[in-house]
């Protein structure tokens, strides 16, 4: 009966397929690609009880557990089953994801999706799908981009695993994409991308913090390394709003025009000022500087998704909670769902 069930199912799929119905057979190949990372992840205990797992892998592992209990127990995330497998990427990205931009102007392209709503990105498990999608939309005159991405949540659809290469990150930097992830499980607004990403930013770089100090002593390396790339993310992040904002007046100002040559300085002259500012280090801005001669208008609108409300929620946090964050997160949670 299962057999019959699922051919039946994917009779009609295809049937839906055949009637031009693209966003049934986008939502099949994703839940197919999603599967089959379910799928082949593998248990915690698989990878703990090999000897020849390296140990500090598995050291990161078994962070990633204390993660989890910190988030649930401290700070309010809803529990899941996430995070209880783990998928070997062997080297590769997890998925491909496709976003645009109007080529001048800072409007985001918006790809709408049955019961999920509107966002202005687009994930594909296979890169040629992606390039063929930023190509068509390239071609239509938007400003694309095709983002390597190893983290993601389904919202509870699936049991999300460990991707191999979060095991690369720093505590501080795993704290804080994991408790992102999480946010999305317990408040995610329907046609808001914007103030679910930067909801989630905001939460994981708190949550981070609250988790790191209450593992390690306030004087120890680990918090300040944190603190210290806190402080770097936050003066790129006022830089690239204050570009943002240029960039939006330049497109005001030229109106009706296309001035290619001189959008590209433009972008270029917010990436190489980024020189004048105080950082740690310089490693993230000199990554983003090598692009330079590849960015467009998408990676402030991308910049703008995860950040633009950073400050107002800060305000919000601070003055109308006291920077108490058991009542900020509750109260989200009243306001907001999750799909």
């Amino acid at each position: 009966m299962l057999k019959r069930g699922l051919k039946i199912i994917l009779g009609l799929f295809v049937v839906l397929c055949l009637l031009n119905c693209k966003s049934i057979c986008y939502g099949l190949q994703q839940g197919m690609g999603q599967l089959k990372i379910v799928w082949k992840a593998k248990p915690l205990d698989e990878y703990l009880k090999d000897k020849n797992y390296p140990d500090s892998l598995k050291a990161k592992i078994k962070l990633i557990e204390e993660i989890k209990r910190f988030a649930f127990d401290s700070l309010g995330i809803y529990p899941s089953k996430n995070y209880t497998k783990m998928y070997d990427q062997k080297g590769l990205p997890g998925m491909y994801v496709v976003t645009a931009c109007e080529a001048y102007a800072l409007n985001s392209y918006k790809w709408s999706f049955p019961i999920l709503g509107e966002f202005s990105y687009k994930g594909f498990f296979k890169k040629k799908k992606a390039v063929k999608e930023a190509q068509k939309l390239k071609n239509e005159g938007f400003d694309t981009d095709i983002g390597e991405v190893n983290a993601w949540s389904t919202l509870g659809w699936f049991k999300d695993p460990i991707m191999s290469s979060m095991l690369q990150k720093t505590e501080g930097q795993l704290a804080r994409l994991l408790i992102h992830e999480l946010t999305h499980g317990t408040i995610f607004v329907k046609n808001d991308v914007q103030f679910n990403e930067n909801l989630a930013s905001f939460i994981g770089d708190k949550g981070a913090l609250m988790f790191l100090k209450n593992k390690y002593p306030k004087d120890s390396q680990v918090i300040k390394s944190y603190l210290d790339e806190l402080s770097d993310l936050q003066k790129i992040r006022a830089h690239m709003h204050r570009g943002a904002l240029q960039l939006k007046k330049f497109y005001k100002e030229k109106g009706a025009l296309k001035p290619e040559k001189e959008k590209k300085v433009q972008i270029h002259k917010v990436l190489d000022n980024m020189d004048t500012l105080s950082l740690n280090s310089f490693h993230k801005v000199r990554r983003i500087q090598a692009l330079k001669h590849n960015l467009n208008n998408t990676f402030f609108t991308d910049f703008l998704m995860y950040r633009e409300d950073q400050k107002q929620l800060e305000k919000t946090f601070n003055e109308d909670f006291g920077g108490d964050f058991k009542l900020y997160f509750d109260s989200l949670k009243e306001k907001y769902t999750t799909l």
